[in-house]
């Protein structure tokens, strides 16, 4: 499922990705953490808001948004990603 990534305070469209079959459960042996499904980027760039941590939005083609960090970046064409939910 295509899903857009915002810029949480002006809505601009960041990027568009694709959310894969892998996903973490949210909690682990350390402590409360937030769930994380892997993603391919299809389009635009997020190496800026990674390195920065900086919270985003996820858009559903419904409309609802959901709080994000990008936890990892694809490094190459065809690589997948995590995003973190927050």
């Amino acid at each position: 499922m295509e899903f857009k990534v915002l810029d949480p305070q002006t809505q601009k469209l960041l990027a568009r990705v694709r959310l894969n079959g892998y996903s973490i459960e949210a909690g682990g042996p350390l402590g409360r953490s937030g769930a994380m499904k892997s993603f391919t980027l299809l389009e635009g760039s997020l190496r800026v808001q990674w390195a920065g941590q900086q919270q985003l939005l996820l858009k559903e083609l419904d409309g609802r948004q959901v709080p994000i960090r990008i936890a990892a970046l694809p490094v190459e064409e065809g690589d997948v990603g995590f995003v973190e939910f927050i």
